[in-house]
């Protein structure tokens, strides 16, 4: 290289020790993945349910069979796999198959004490006492014993996504031809074609698909969930399928036709010239007159929304008063097609824009009365109405704008009467919308009553509310910890099933764990107790559950335990992780610290290069996201290698979940209201202090941030609000200005109407305070933040003579830019933080 001029040596040296740090993103995916073995069990329950059977995969493509007694909680193999071996080699099978023992369409026989299976193509039967095999026909093979796979009568609406590849075989011994469909990922059938009487197919699926049987006329005869390994699925005719879980399914009204008829059939309701008109059904009434019930409907304010109640005498109403309809705008500056830029409108209501409202009306047909009861209208989403038992009383929920009121309101139809079953308000905010799947109400239709979710006393617990009443009966949860969601409810034994986190001292408070307890607040059971977070799956009778839990920073563990009382019946495996671990990989280290008050933890975790030497100095990057819907550090064990493509770099990447963000108390999350700019800095700060007190490698001296839609608000707010500590930020789509962002999520933590503290958060009206290097990312067909957001931001910066650097990229959405703006990030820390140039892409 010494012949080369000095410039152009200085420029291969560069590269040189840039290059295992600038790896292509495809050459970074087609490296070999070490693989985690036993990381999770999928059970084939036998028909009793006392029984299952697994298979674990093995390093080498080898496999295991696991057979469990759920009663006497015994995990053992299912079977001599070497004599299995053995035998399968001197049946002729070739060596290098039965080393792997790739058994399929395995099932057992208990009361035979033997098992059948498919193997290189060929059916078989053992018995275990002394290993010897039979071949089997395809006949003798189905009819040797019952699916362990059976048909379970909860059966899910769709299936999920793809499982272990495994087989079908439907057997129809109904009188009649059948069809056979997939229900795919969105619900829809998909016909697979027909089966004559007592005809079979081998069907080729996945394990979690939904597969439908449906008879000459279509109606649905029963459904079957494929397993992991082969099941028989005979068709009867007698099987009846559950669309929801087992003890959560409501009671419903009776029978109703369209919303338009009334209950008895002699009435139509319907709306002309934005009023109300009933007229008579059937050949005797069909020459009578119509008869209008409303006068003040216009078609600017129509009414709408009709429902008539069990008597069909009344008759339910609103009237609707239209939003505004205000637009936003995108430009598709480069069309596929070519030609002319596009304009794209839509509309897009922005904080204090007056919302669609709509106002209650009652109506007695047969006199002809219009009733107006004396409530606010509904001006925040729209409203649904919830017929009692008794068909004479409705409710609805009643969100007030800003959402600092929450009710559930109920009307006698008869009277207008009204009354509130729940009435809270609060100083901040009550979460009411945006949240992670959260129930606030779980109608209890049987029984008069409701389970109510609120954090009325500082933490998400459980109410149960007499309806009848209109009062609260009792407290179900109780302490200084958070339910984070109904999962089922038993009106039969009037227990609920939920989630919860918090509950242990010990362990990080975003854990997710299983309990249940009475209605009337006794025997609280903890179904999982292990230090990680927790998925569970029950067995077709609900008796017992696997328990598989983890953490980011500890493997899987997958656990037995008994539905009664929660009690572990056995373990079933501990992940083997010896191959990532082997590769160089590493867990990510969890660390927590005291927030800005000294006495809250801040949780988070930090990651670090392959090649991490205690000795060097490290730059910091944070990846951010602080919307107040959720907390946002993952807590479940991966095998990805989390943030490579910065560690690679040489960079150590943290993820934190500061005050403001959800799932710990109220007061936590209260931090946000009125304050989206905080997006708990206070926090980020001390936890990385104290983590660099900890690890001195860790140079808070050279501290980047970056992050999209909220998380680009707030990666630019570091740099605005904290510069002192942040010294590098790349954003990406955020909504930069509360007041140009979506209303019904802004109004949520910061309130209505829009007032100064609007402003005091806005990147924009701070743009004056910019110090440090930033780069905005913006596509200019974001249809979920505003561009305009991004170049407004931009304009303010101009104004106030910043300097900073901007992508605007074509026909992009919501995104960080794809793999050419996570280029664009990658560089601009490497410049800014490291001090190092980045290769020239334009040579």
């Amino acid at each position: 290289m010494h012949h080369l001029s000095p410039r152009l040596r200085h420029g291969i040296l560069i590269l040189l020790c840039l290059a295992p740090a600038y790896q292509s993103a495809e050459s970074r995916a087609q490296d070999r993945r070490p693989r985690v073995y036993k990381s999770s069990v999928t059970p084939n329950w036998f028909a009793e349910n006392t029984h299952f059977w697994y298979r674990n995969e093995l390093a080498g493509g080898r496999f295991e069979y696991i057979l469990v007694d759920a009663v006497k909680g015994i995990r053992k193999p299912a079977f001599d796999h070497d004599r299995l071996a053995k035998a399968l080699l001197d049946a002729g099978l070739k060596e290098e198959l039965v080393e792997k023992m790739p058994l399929d369409r395995l099932r057992f026989d208990l009361k035979e004490k033997s098992f059948a299976f498919r193997a290189a193509g060929k059916l078989w039967r053992c018995s275990p006492e002394n290993y010897e095999l039979t071949k089997l026909t395809e006949k003798e093979f189905v009819g040797t014993a019952r699916a362990s796979g059976k048909t379970a009568s909860y059966v899910p609406r769709r299936s999920a996504q793809n499982g272990p590849e495994t087989y079908i075989t439907f057997l129809n011994s109904t009188k009649g031809t059948v069809e056979v469909h997939w229900v795919d990922l969105s619900g829809k059938r998909r016909s697979y074609g027909k089966i004559e009487p007592g005809k079979s197919r081998e069907q080729h699926t996945f394990a979690l698909h939904v597969w439908e049987v449906t008879d000459k006329k279509g109606e649905l005869l029963t459904a079957f969930v494929g397993a992991e390994t082969h099941t028989r699925a005979e068709i009867t005719g007698k099987v009846k399928v559950n669309r929801e879980p087992p003890n959560q399914r409501r009671p419903q009204r009776g029978p109703r036709g369209p919303r338009d008829r009334s209950p008895d059939g002699k009435w139509r309701a319907f709306i002309k010239g934005g009023n109300v008109f009933v007229a008579p059904l059937g050949e005797k009434t069909k020459d009578e007159p119509e008869k209008q019930l409303s006068t003040d409907g216009t078609d600017e304010e129509p009414y709408g929304m009709l429902d008539w109640a069990d008597d069909s005498n009344s008759l339910v109403a609103f009237q609707i008063t239209p939003g505004e309809s205000k637009e936003v705008y995108l430009i598709e500056s480069s069309p596929k097609e070519g030609g002319r830029a596009k304009l794209r409108t839509r509309g897009y209501p922005l904080p204090g824009d007056r919302f669609t409202s709509y106002e209650l009306n009652l109506f007695d047909v047969a006199a002809g009365k219009q009733t107006k009861p004396k409530i606010e209208v509904v001006d925040f989403g729209r409203p649904r109405l919830r017929w009692n038992r008794d068909g004479k009383r409705f409710t609805y929920e009643k969100i007030d704008r800003g959402h600092q009121r929450f009710r559930v309101i109920e009307v006698e139809v008869a009277s207008g009467k009204m009354r509130n079953i729940i009435d809270e308000s609060t100083d901040t905010f009550i979460w009411t919308a945006h949240g992670p799947g959260l129930r606030i109400t779980t109608y209890l239709d049987e029984t008069d009553e409701m389970i109510y979710a609120s954090e009325k006393d500082g933490w998400r617990h459980l109410y149960l509310v007499d309806t009848d009443k209109g009062e609260v009966k009792n407290r179900i949860t109780t302490g200084e910890w958070v339910m984070r969601g109904v999962e089922r409810v038993d009106t039969e034994k009037r227990q609920v099933w939920f989630k919860a986190s918090g509950l242990d001292a010990d362990q990080d408070p975003y854990l997710i764990h299983f309990c249940r307890a009475d209605f009337d607040g006794s025997n609280f059971v903890r179904l999982t107790e292990g230090n990680g977070n927790h998925t569970i799956r029950f067995s077709p009778d609900e008796k017992y559950l696997i328990d598989s839990y983890s953490r980011v920073d500890a493997a899987p563990v997958t656990e037995l335990r008994r539905v009664s009382d929660g009690k572990l019946m056995c373990e079933l495996e501990q992940a083997d992780v010896s191959e990532l671990l082997d590769s160089g990989w590493h867990y990510p280290e969890v660390f927590s610290a005291k927030g800005r008050d000294g006495k809250t933890d801040i949780w988070g975790f930090i990651c670090r290069p392959r090649d991490f030497d205690l000795k060097k100095k490290y730059a910091i990057i944070e990846d951010i996201y602080a919307g107040p819907h959720n907390s946002f550090v993952p807590k479940s064990f991966s095998p990805a290698e989390r943030y490579r493509e910065y560690t690679s770099l040489g960079f150590i990447v943290v993820k934190i979940d500061g005050m403001g963000t959800a799932n710990r108390s109220k007061a936590f999350h209260d931090v946000c209201w009125h304050n989206l700019k905080d997006a708990g800095f206070p926090d980020r700060i001390t936890w990385m202090k104290a983590a660099a007190k900890k690890h001195p490698e860790m140079d808070i001296t050279r501290v980047g941030i970056y992050g999209t839609s909220a998380g680009g608000q707030s990666s630019t707010g570091a740099l605005l609000f904290h510069p002192d500590f942040y010294k590098v930020a790349v954003s990406a789509c955020g909504c930069h200005d509360n007041r140009m962002d979506k209303a019904s999520w802004n109004e949520q933590w910061m309130g209505y109407p829009v007032g100064p503290h609007y402003a005091e958060s806005s990147n924009i009206d701070n743009a004056h305070r910019l110090r440090g290097k930033l780069l905005l990312i913006v596509g200019e067909l974001d249809t979920n933040v505003p561009p305009e957001s991004t170049h407004r931001l931009a304009d303010a910066l101009i104004k106030a003579g910043k300097d900073f650097d901007y992508l605007l990229m074509p026909n992009v959405g919501h995104s960080s830019g794809g793999s050419y703006g996570q280029r664009r990030r990658e560089d601009f820390f490497v410049r800014h933080l490291q001090g190092k140039q980045p290769p020239n892409r334009n040579e």
